[in-house]
């Protein structure tokens, strides 16, 4: 079991998840949206999959936020960073 990941957590590069799941919270914040998109990130514009990355594979497969997987702290952006802020208190297999 591992933290959920809400709107503004961030990714090991800074980048922050910004699409949320209007219908769930978690601390009083949006959980992030399964593909929804990040921020732009170092090594944006250089690389740029850091400008367009999405928020986050694979996914829970056993927990739906909003009819799509919750993401979890570790789970991987598209553009190779994981995920390493979420709400501490509310985990999901």
């Amino acid at each position: 079991m591992r933290p959920i990941v809400r709107v503004g957590d961030i990714n090991a590069a800074g980048g922050m998840a910004i699409l949320p799941v209007l219908s769930v919270t978690a601390n009083g914040r949006p959980l992030a949206k399964w593909l929804g998109p990040v921020t732009p990130h170092p090594l944006c514009p250089l690389v740029p999959i850091h400008c367009a990355a999405l928020a986050a594979l694979p996914g829970s497969r056993t927990v739906l936020a909003g009819g799509v997987p919750v993401i979890r702290i570790g789970d991987i952006d598209t553009c190779g960073h994981p995920r390493v802020t979420g709400a501490m208190t509310v985990v999901a297999g």
